[in-house]
């Protein structure tokens, strides 16, 4: 019969149910036939259907199944050999598959070694064992044994030797997604699922982009329960090293330009961007488990998270699946981060730490590369991106590291708004509500303002910006937050029509609230449009016609508008609209001088800061100042006074503010000074034609010159009412005193400002003005004239008893009596001067003037003349110091102003320090006072300036040649320090030093101080001033204790602290004596530190606690890494092992080492006579801290790794002799607690109990630590003391020897005894004596610990 025939006979029998008996009868009768013909036939595309119906047609026993047997095999071979599509391969296995359970086992096992060896040989085409294997092994695991080789195996261990057989051998790159899913089916114990996932992840790092995204997908579903650790580490390094190196910069170098032969890879960046995204799709989005994925991401170690850049973006697609999990993957990152910043932060105060620490990724380009990326991630880690942004943004402003976290944040969201737009609107929208929710956190602020600045096109578009300039609320009575929410959009008022007319509408409707401190945020943002926008430089005369004739329709940028403008053409649209607007604001502005005082002093404050630039807008300004001045003024040209009555308003029993005319008057003299530009506008000028600015500016000029020459101007009856007391009255007149001194001070700046080489009598005006605010001032200071009133007494004025007798016909009555009197009694505190109303760039101008060398603007005989008075000297600096002290200061200024300050005082005062105090030492402490004040400024994170610029800029005089970097410009201030530090010790004796000498020295110390406690790199300068004002301390007999913590401080940045404490601790033993001497005397005294005596002392050990302190927190630091190290060398990649070993290794040498240190110096301070209180407190906190950082080292401490560190030395120093000197330290502070109450003994040994429980805690470690070693630690430790009952030795011996005096002397009295003879007979007489001898050795016993505890 035909064989086409056969089989076609065969799917017809076998597709009809009823028909199955005959298609058995057809099957075993062309058995042969089927047999011959089946390896062709199987081939075809109909073969699954004839193997079904073949094997529907042979029966499960008897012979048959031998003919069944026959068929599976010759279908494998045909399968193994023959290529066919991937459907008709799936199609015949499966149907395959089916059948092998019924089969005989040891059929089975022969099919499973084929299989077996065929993927050792890679002979298998189609990889049918992907399906033939595990169904096989399925099979026979229902049997409990097999045989192999001759051997009977169980069923398990027959699987557990094919699984090591084929992971001993080695796999193709097509066979490793067959295997992995291959290895998905079989059951795999614990132990052979890890051996398999190990051997497929080692073959990740050689896998092509294309192939890997499949592999992955199979490897999660293998690894649906364990080991998916595993696969995330390996794909962490294959990313790390395929994908995110080479999106790195090139180093900058010679060669950068040049291309290597490992630059030449076979796969581009964006083939395995796109298999990146295709991996983080199948593990956020696919087969593995997101709860078994969160798990492994909240355990991955921080150290390690930010070198592998594909788990951070693995957890940013994974915060997108609700707010548990952003909960979890985003701390991980944003707690990585912080680490980071710490490592810095410690690796810059500690050069032990900066020693240990590797060089680490750099946050910032890891934060780029992640940014960059995630262009390509089909959005998958965009909101990830934006909620880490915003939770490094929300870090408390308390932790150290909140600025670097700040700035990390800033730089995800300004990347992402100019790469994907489409994310403004999220971002403005999150941005609004934390703006609306806090807006005293600045970091939101800063964050609008720097989107604003590099993203504009992206931001302006956003209907969120509108919705936070609506939003801006003050709170908690203060503006300043809100108002700097509205300067942060100021980068797109030249840009955006939309933004400026919203910034506009918020600020119109502000301005009529009924609260001052919505219209004082209204005003802020007006003050911000008009400092912001541009308009021309030159005056404009029509400049009102323009603001009528053009409206605030759209338009281009600036920018845009410079380029297209030509010089023939008329003026620039743009600039003659922006110029309108301005004028439009001023002309708002007119309501705020109706407003409270609160207002208008913001309006004076800033108005000239912002239309300074502004020419245009100068005489408008100047009209409206002119006009409200008028009102102030009485009538007549030739009174130069001012109507202060008016300025102060009495409402029933309070007195208010109404006109902050001083700040007026200051507003009116910056805008009366003369600028280069006016200078060279009078040199060029033609025709002297007096426009309407000039006539403004002459009328105010001639008001400013009568009220600096009248004599009447501050004459004010300070009689009745005193300013002390509580009357409105009384109050009105303390407004007046204080607008009348700062009236004083704006009309010194004005003369000052207008103060020019041809000023014949400036110095003259200027000191008379400062004598009549000087008189002023010290008659506030004088008692009102009713407490001078001494002639007569109470008994003689007859009140007393008159108010005695009706006090008691009241009382009688029943009513007490109520007058105005009663109410008004009690004195005010004293009188109090407002801030200062100057600027601070006046206040460098002042500067300049009395201490530069070189003053352009003055002539050499007006210069010295007011230079010789000291006491405008030191009421200058007292102004100027109180203009640093103020809150409102940009950091432009401080940047420029502050700066220059500074490098005034410090050529003038510091590097001619003893020139300045032979001029006057009042002065040279005001001068000290004010640079400390601008080095505060210069370094505060506030204001995050660069140290080396501005510490150079304030050097730049003194400086030749390249710049100085910062550790240089603070090695160089330090020097002029020390140098003043050895002038006061030259020229004064410190007994006989009077108080301004003692306030000189005192502020030095604190300027040092400053620079000691800042944390830069090092250098040789730097250290050759740290030695000198070593050997300072060392040396001085004046009160210079205080440089020694920051002194500590800055050396432990070099590591160069070990001999300065050692010598202190020696010092110290011998000033305040030692606990375990016998006598109460200290030792003897060196010639070291003749400063540090038993009063002194207490002060330096504290400073040596807090310095211990400090090398604690690095410990704990490297603890903590030294933790997630070894968390992190459970689940590396291989390639990563060796380096994490190897750092971990060295990281517990380096705490061993230093942990020795610690332990030598707190025996040293436990054992000192520390005062019980605050000192006793320190040295408890250093002692238990120590012990809590030796108790974690022994717990986490592998046991491997404790003879390679040398933990055993450690031991030798923290067991029997650390604990010995605590439990003394501990029976020193309770034996002094003797006299105190109850209360007090609980409060100052509160960490007792503490140290008890750190000590045994630590103990219980090292025993745990000595038994999974088997080594013999315990031989270090001392025993437990039982804390509910001790003997005192002391005390015990004491006692003892009281009673071997009391036998001695008794005996000396009697006759001699016979003890063989004496009958012992109890005498009560001789209990007595016993008891009074014992209360006696008591009494003495008491006496001495009193004697020694004091």
């Amino acid at each position: 019969m035909d064989p086409g025939k056969v089989f076609n006979k065969l799917k017809e029998l076998g597709h009809v149910h009823s028909k199955r008996e005959e298609l058995r009868e057809f099957c075993k009768l062309k058995t042969e036939q089927i047999l011959k013909f089946l390896p062709r036939r199987i081939l075809n595309s109909d073969g699954s259907d004839v193997l079904d119906c073949i094997f529907n047609g042979i029966p499960d026993s008897g012979a048959a199944c031998k003919v069944k047997v026959k068929i599976v095999k010759i279908v494998l071979q045909t399968m193994r050999k023959e290529t066919t599509s991937l459907t008709h391969c799936s199609d015949v296995t499966s149907r395959l598959c089916l059948e092998l359970p019924r089969l005989p086992v040891e059929d089975l096992v022969r099919w499973s070694n084929d299989s077996v060896q065929s993927i050792v040989d890679d002979s298998d085409v189609n990889m049918i064992w992907r399906d033939v294997l595990p169904e096989c092994m399925s099979a026979i695991s229902s049997h409990d044994t097999v045989k192999h080789c001759g051997s009977e195996l169980t069923s398990t261990d027959y699987k557990e030797q094919c699984v090591h057989t084929l992971c001993q051998c080695r796999w193709k790159e097509r066979q490793l997604v067959q295997l992995a899913a291959m290895f998905k089916d079989m059951q795999l114990s614990k132990n052979d699922h890890r051996q398999v996932v190990n051997k497929i992840c080692s073959y990740i790092i050689d896998t092509p982009p294309d192939t890997l995204p499949p592999l992955v997908h199979q490897l999660l579903k293998l690894c649906k329960t364990y080991n998916l650790d595993t696969v995330l580490s390996h794909l962490s390094f294959y990313f790390s090293t395929r994908l995110y190196s080479k999106l790195e910069p090139p180093p900058q170098d010679s060669e950068s330009t040049t291309i290597d032969i490992d630059d030449i890879v076979p796969h581009s960046s964006v083939e395995l961007s796109r298999c990146l995204s295709t991996c983080i799709f199948h593990i956020s989005s696919g087969a593995a488990d997101p709860e078994l994925v969160r798990k492994h991401i909240k355990m991955w170690p921080k150290t390690q998270l930010l070198r592998a850049p594909f788990i951070v973006d693995l957890a940013l697609a994974m915060s997108d699946k609700g707010a548990d999990f952003r909960s979890v993957c985003l701390d991980v990152i944003r707690s990585a981060i912080e680490q980071r910043a710490m490592d810095d932060l410690r690796s810059r105060e500690s050069a032990w730490v900066r020693s240990v620490m590797p060089p680490d990724v750099n946050v910032v380009s890891v934060l780029k590369l992640i940014t960059t990326e995630s262009a390509n991630h089909r959005q998958l880690t965009v909101v990830g991106l934006i909620n880490l942004a915003f939770l490094l943004l929300s870090v408390s402003r308390l932790k150290p590291v909140a600025p670097t976290c700040w700035s990390h944040g800033k730089l995800i969201l300004v990347r992402l708004c100019k790469a994907q737009p489409e994310t403004a609107g999220h971002i403005l929208s999150q941005l609004a509500d934390k703006l609306c929710g806090d807006a005293s956190q600045k970091q939101y602020a800063d964050c609008l303002y720097v989107l604003c600045k590099l993203t504009p096109v992206s931001v302006e578009r956003c209907c969120g910006l509108g919705a936070i300039l609506e939003g801006c609320q003050p709170a908690r009575a203060d503006y300043a937050a809100p108002a700097v929410v509205l300067n942060a959009v100021h980068p797109l008022l030249n840009f955006s029509t939309r933004v400026r007319d919203t910034l506009v509408m918020v600020c119109r409707k502000g301005l009529y609230s009924r609260d001052s401190q919505h219209r004082c945020l209204a005003l802020s943002g007006f003050l911000t449009v008009l400092r912001h926008v541009r308009v021309t430089g030159s005056v404009s005369s029509s400049s009102q016609s323009y603001s009528d004739q053009f409206s605030a329709h759209s338009y281009l940028t600036q920018l845009t508008v410079d380029l297209h403008a030509t010089q023939q053409g008329n003026v620039v649209t743009s600039r003659v609209r922006n110029e309108a607007m301005c004028m439009e604001v001023v002309s708002i502005l007119k309501r705020c001088l109706v407003q409270d005082a609160l207002v208008k002093q913001l309006l004076y404050t800033q108005i000239y800061d912002c239309a300074k630039d502004k020419q245009s807008l100068h005489e408008s300004i100047l009209e409206l100042l002119y006009e409200h001045l008028s009102k102030y003024l009485p009538d007549g040209d030739g009174v130069g006074t001012l109507l202060f009555n008016k300025c102060v308003q009495i409402n029933g029993a309070s007195a208010i503010l109404v006109e902050p005319i001083a700040r007026l008057l200051y507003s009116v003299a910056q805008f009366l000074q003369t600028t280069e530009e006016e200078d060279l506008e009078d040199i060029l000028s033609s025709q002297p034609a007096e426009s309407g600015h000039a006539f403004l500016k002459n009328k105010l000029t001639a008001i400013m010159k009568k009220l600096c020459g009248s004599d009447s101007f501050g004459n004010i009856d300070m009689e009745d009412p005193g300013l002390s007391d509580l009357t409105p009255e009384s109050k009105a007149k303390c407004l007046k005193v204080q607008q009348i001194l700062q009236c004083y001070e704006a009309l010194i700046a004005h003369q000052i400002m207008q103060w020019n080489q041809n000023s014949a009598d400036a110095a003259n005006v200027v000191h008379k003005l400062f004598k009549a605010c000087n008189q002023l001032l010290e008659q506030t200071k004088v008692l009102p004239k009713s407490s001078k009133k001494g002639n007569k007494t109470l008994n003689e004025t007859r009140e007393t008893v008159k108010s005695q007798k009706t006090q008691k016909s009241q009382k009688e009555k029943g009513k007490a009596p109520v007058k105005l009197a009663n109410l008004v009694k009690d004195k005010a505190g004293p009188f109090k001067v407002l801030p200062c109303v100057w600027d601070l760039k006046f206040c460098l101008r002042i500067v300049e003037l009395l201490y530069s060398e070189y003053v352009p603007w003055t002539s050499l005989e007006q210069r010295n003349h007011i230079r010789g008075r000291r006491d405008f000297h030191i009421w200058a600096l007292k102004c100027v110091h109180s203009v640093l002290l103020s809150d409102t200061l940009d950091k432009k200024a401080v940047a420029t102003q502050v700066v220059g300050i500074a490098a005034v005082m410090y050529n003038r005062c510091i590097c001619r320090f003893q020139d300045m105090c032979d001029f006057d030492d009042q002065t040279t402490l005001s001068c000290l006072e004010v640079f400390k004040t601008c080095l505060t400024l210069m370094l505060s994170p506030k204001y995050s300036l660069k140290m080396d610029t501005v510490l150079s800029n304030c050097l730049v005089t003194i400086t030749e040649g390249n710049a100085p970097t910062g550790p240089e410009c603070i090695a160089t201030i330090l020097e002029s320090i020390h140098s003043a530090l050895l002038h006061i010790e030259d020229e004064s004796v410190p007994d006989e030093r009077d108080l301004v000498v003692k306030k000189q020295l005192a502020v030095l110390i604190q300027i040092a101080t400053l620079l000691l406690e800042t944390p830069v790199a090092t250098c040789s300068q730097k250290t050759s001033i740290l030695v000198k004002l070593e050997d300072y301390i060392r040396s001085s007999k004046q009160d210079c204790l205080a440089l020694i913590g920051p002194l500590l401080t800055s050396y432990c940045s070099e590591q160069q602290e070990a001999p300065l404490l050692d010598e202190l601790l020696a010092k110290l033993s011998c000033a305040l004596g030692r606990i375990d001497e016998e006598d109460t005397s200290a030792g003897e005294d060196t010639a070291t530190f003749p400063s540090i005596d038993a009063r002194t002392g207490h002060a330096v050990l504290t400073a040596v606690c807090s310095h211990l302190a400090l090398r604690a927190k690095s410990v704990e630091h490297l603890l903590s890494r030294a933790r997630d190290l070894a968390a992190a060398a459970s689940a590396a990649a291989h390639a990563q092992l060796q380096r994490i070993d190897k750092e971990l290794t060295e990281t517990y040498k380096s705490l061993v080492v230093q942990l020795c240190q610690l332990c030598a110096w707190t025996v040293s301070c436990c054992k000192l006579r520390c005062c019980v209180g605050g000192g006793s407190e320190r040295v408890l906190q250093a002692a238990v801290r120590l012990y809590a950082l030796l108790a974690a080292l022994a717990k986490q401490l592998p046991v491997g790794l404790a003879h390679t560190v040398r933990f055993e030395r450690l031991l030798k120093l923290s067991g029997k002799k650390l604990s010995t000197v605590t439990d003394n330290l501990i029976t020193y502070l309770e034996a002094s607690q003797q006299q105190h109450n109850a209360t007090k003994v609980l409060r100052e040994t509160k960490l007792i109990p503490r140290l008890v429980l750190e000590a045994e805690t630590f103990s219980k470690q090292v025993i745990m630590l000595a038994s999974k070693g088997k080594l013999n630690y315990q031989q270090y430790l001392s025993l437990g003391t039982a804390r509910d009952f001790r003997i005192k030795a002391p005390v015990l011996q004491e006692v003892l020897n009281a009673r071997e005096q009391a036998d001695e002397t008794r005996d000396e009295d009697g006759a001699d005894i016979d003890d063989a003879t004496t009958d012992i007979i109890p005498s009560i007489a001789g209990d007595h004596d016993n008891e009074e001898i014992e209360e006696d050795s008591d009494e003495e016993a008491s006496r001495r610990k009193r004697r020694r505890v004091s």
